[in-house]
């Protein structure tokens, strides 16, 4: 069973090539390096990096990927932090999380994603206009949103301080911890919008639960370093050459994901054979329609200064991180 959570509704396009943005594949190395990498959760916005696997560009670059899925991205951190896992791909936020704690120091070094992949809904029967500012739209109403800490309620309180409103006055929050208790809160009515994701969207709307979305987090807040591959600086300095194929393969893949529409969808049903094929495509469309995936694999400074001020006005983070302790494009 495919299980969802903020970084499983992001899609692209890819195809079939043996030229990436690396220029030819080097031949394949007979005795490739066994690379653990660990994921919060098996997720759509990481399917380039399954495209790698699966086309073989890792292997090509001397690494036998073998990929280990947790729940949540501060599993797949401490799995890196223990020295159970080479690496992990997924939220670049916790390398934060760890430097602030006094871990182990990681760096991403290729990003996946820079966008936030989620949704605003309303109820059927509410108004909400796409036209309208984010603000006139959701004031004086009840939201659906995750429980507190995590990134959608998190985006929520940013875009309200953004706004000028109080989350305390101005709109109720009524958390939910599952999305099948958003799709009966706003069944039931007992919300007024809702922020979700694909398939959800799709369905809801089919069922008459919401309508279309009226905001998307993409196009509102623009740069977001949503995921990325991370390499424990040890490694990096140790050994830079891993890195750089790490680097390199995770590029030829992002490349493929433009490539061909047609592959990238035959890929993906392969990596998710129990989603159904309807849901499946709201998925890659809904993330196909919001460039949610970074062709050229970097991590600009202002995604990371978004998320910074996300997780800082949640109230999961105090101190300043800068980019430079996050981020090495050193690979790219």
């Amino acid at each position: 069973m495919v299980k969802f959570n903020r970084r499983q509704v992001l899609a692209g396009a890819a195809g079939l090539g043996a030229i990436g943005l690396t220029g030819l594949a080097r031949p394949a190395i007979a005795q490739a390096r066994k690379f653990v990498v660990t994921e919060p959760g098996h997720s759509a916005d990481s399917l380039p990096f399954y495209i790698g696997i699966r086309k073989g560009f890792y292997k090509d670059a001397g690494l036998d990927i073998q990929l280990v899925t947790s729940e949540g991205g501060g599993k797949a951190m401490s799995a890196v932090q223990s020295g159970n896992a080479d690496a992990y791909i997924g939220g670049p936020e916790h390398i934060a999380f760890a430097n602030v704690k006094g871990g182990k120091p990681v760096r991403a070094v290729v990003a996946l994603s820079n966008r936030a992949n989620s949704f605003m809904v309303a109820r059927t029967g509410v108004e909400a206009d796409p036209a309208k500012s984010f603000a006139d739209n959701v004031k004086g109403k009840r939201i659906a949103v995750g429980t507190r800490g995590g990134t959608g309620y998190s985006i929520l309180l940013y875009l309200l301080k953004r706004d000028g409103l109080d989350p305390r006055s101005d709109v109720v929050l009524v958390e939910i911890a599952t999305n099948a208790g958003t799709v009966a809160a706003m069944k039931n009515g007992d919300a007024d919008l809702a922020m979700v994701s694909e398939p959800s969207i799709t369905q809801g709307v089919q069922q008459g639960i919401w309508q279309e979305p009226f905001s998307s987090m993409p196009k509102e807040l623009g740069l977001f370093a949503w995921t990325t591959v991370n390499l424990p600086e040890t490694l990096i300095k140790s050994d830079p050459g891993l890195a750089k194929a790490v680097v390199e393969a995770s590029k030829r893949s992002l490349e493929l994901t433009f490539a061909d529409e047609a592959e990238m969808r035959a890929i993906a049903a392969e990596e998710f054979p129990t989603l159904p094929k309807a849901d499946l495509d709201a998925i890659l469309n809904r993330g196909m329609a919001n460039d949610l995936w970074q062709r050229d694999g970097a991590m600009p400074e202002e995604a990371w200064a978004k998320t910074l001020s996300i997780i800082t006005i949640a109230g999961m983070i105090k101190e300043d991180v800068p980019y430079k302790d996050v981020f090495d494009p050193e690979f790219l």
